[in-house]
């Protein structure tokens, strides 16, 4: 038996609820790195220095590609990696909510539905964050 061929017979609702799992986990990260932007910028400012920022940052909700390359400090390059870093998870983890979000939606749309998961969709669902 190969077992990337294996087929997992799921509804629609219990995979909406692993969803609304991973939803929480990016969630809870994606706060976790805009605190660690403000604390890398509030670093980046005690040492005197502009950081030059998107301006659609400043919106209530920026999608996950409004993240990249969100800002730039030209002086020190440890505080260049560590904002880099922080843009790079928010816009991971932002991507990620939208993505379980739309996934959320139509499986609760549709709970009744079954559906048959293959290896790569069952980690999708359900592995470890």
């Amino acid at each position: 038996m190969l077992r990337n061929e294996w087929k997992f017979d799921y509804t629609a609702s219990h995979l909406a609820a692993a969803t609304q799992d991973k939803i929480a986990y990016h969630r809870t990260r994606l706060e976790f790195w805009k605190a660690k932007r403000e604390e890398v910028l509030t670093t980046i400012r005690a040492e005197g220095i502009e950081v030059d920022e998107k301006i659609v940052l400043g919106f209530r909700n920026p999608k996950a590609r409004d993240w990249e390359r969100g800002g730039q400090v030209m002086v020190r390059n440890d505080l260049q990696k560590n904002l880099e870093e922080v843009y790079e998870k928010l816009h991971w983890h932002t991507e990620k909510l939208g993505q379980y979000e739309s996934w959320e939606q139509v499986l609760s749309a549709n709970p009744e539905d079954r559906l048959q998961l293959d290896v790569e969709d069952w980690q999708f669902f359900f592995a470890k964050n």
